[in-house]
């Protein structure tokens, strides 16, 4: 029995304008500094988004980490993704996330993010969601089993008394499930056996 909805935030509640999102994006910048895709992704999760620190000081311990000096090009590059605040939550999902509370679930707000991103969704969700757990602040991702069960023990619910929605198949959908959540893909999927919504509000046909 469902007893906790879980959002994933970025690309979900707030809609990702698709050109900066691009133009910040892992690949970007592992095109900019030149190594291995899986490389620079590791260190950009285990400093960005699991650690919390200074502009100057995570952009230190990332160059330092993939052994590379800080150059311009890197600063301006963070520097950019991080300037742009986020967006108002929408009043159609805001009233979604209402309805649900209405119905009697716990929500939440489950996300991978940096300490950097200037954002203003908690003030304008006081009162409707009952937690909002950002990675750098668990120091474990959505891809951690440890962030999952820090949250269960918080809100004292068991692992499939949990469902998540997001927009990342691998993060918001396979990994929850993994370890005991269910889960909605927020998006499309060649494989039939995933449980895809392309709509929001199609999230209360899986509640009772």
């Amino acid at each position: 029995m469902i007893k906790v909805v879980s959002f994933d935030i970025g690309g979900t509640l707030l809609r990702e304008n698709n050109d900066d999102a691009a133009n910040y994006s892992i690949k970007a910048l592992t095109n900019l500094i030149g190594l291995d895709k899986d490389l620079v992704r590791d260190a950009y999760k285990d400093v960005f988004q699991k650690t919390k620190g200074s502009f100057d000081k995570l952009v230190n311990d990332f160059c330092k980490r993939l052994n590379i000096d800080v150059t311009e090009e890197i600063t301006n590059f963070f520097h950019n993704k991080f300037s742009v605040p986020d967006e108002q939550i929408n009043k159609e999902d805001l009233e979604l996330l209402k309805t649900i509370k209405d119905k009697g679930y716990k929500v939440i707000l489950f996300s991978n993010n940096c300490c950097l991103v200037k954002s203003t969704i908690a003030d304008s969700l006081k009162g409707v969601v009952d937690g909002i757990y950002y990675s750098y602040d668990l120091g474990y991702t959505k891809s951690d089993k440890e962030s999952y069960q820090y949250i269960e023990k918080e809100l004292a619910c068991k692992p499939n008394e949990f469902l998540h929605i997001g927009d990342t198949l691998k993060s918001d959908y396979l990994k929850p499930i993994s370890f005991g959540w269910n889960a909605l893909f927020y998006g499309t999927s060649d494989d039939d056996t995933v449980k895809c919504i392309t709509d929001l509000k199609d999230i209360l046909k899986y509640l009772n």
